[in-house]
């Protein structure tokens, strides 16, 4: 920089040194200000900075937790998952396995109730010809019975004829006899 002192008998004009000594003084001194007033405020920036970047720390610890508490959850819901699968695998098995089984059960129950509907009609037929049989022979037992009566009532006729005839023979013979007797 080149400055323009007056010369002087002992070199430069003393009050052009001071006035430059006092200019650069000030010059220096408003830089100085100028320069405190940005250190300040990149001071206060730093302050800040140093605040927002341990409050982003904080929350980027927090986040890490909260990822590794997602991560770990992610991880459950992952076996979770799996284990829902695999039970649904199983559980699709078990309904089919169920359904063949109701099907097979199915078919043995409608084979038994065919089974059971058949001896069902055999024994009706049975019991009709039964029925038809013991008619039979309770009609041929009744006819029976009918003859005994009858021969029972002839029978007794038959004896009460004897027996009237009986007592006439008796009092004939009483007569018979009286009259020998006399």
């Amino acid at each position: 920089m080149a400055v323009g002192f007056r010369k002087s008998l002992f070199g430069f004009n003393c009050s052009d040194v001071m006035e430059y000594i006092e200019r650069s003084q000030k010059t220096f001194a408003e830089k100085e200000q100028e320069l405190s007033k940005q250190v300040e405020t990149l001071t206060s920036d730093l302050d800040l900075s140093n605040e927002n970047y341990n409050k982003l720390n904080t929350e980027k610890e927090m986040i890490a937790k909260k990822l590794a508490e997602f991560s770990e959850k992610y991880e459950e819901i992952e076996r979770l998952s799996e284990n829902i699968g695999k039970l649904y695998l199983v559980a699709q098995a078990n309904a089919q396995a169920i359904m063949a089984n109701s099907e097979k059960n199915a078919r043995l129950a409608n084979r038994e109730v065919e089974k059971n509907l058949s001896a069902i009609n055999d024994a009706h037929e049975s019991l009709d010809s039964l029925k038809k049989s013991i008619v039979e022979t309770s009609n041929g037992f009744l006819s029976e019975i009918d003859g005994l009566i009858a021969s029972l009532n002839e029978t007794r006729e038959a004896v009460s004829a004897n027996t009237s005839a009986d007592a006439e023979y008796k009092n004939q013979f009483d007569e018979v006899y009286r009259t020998l007797t006399k």
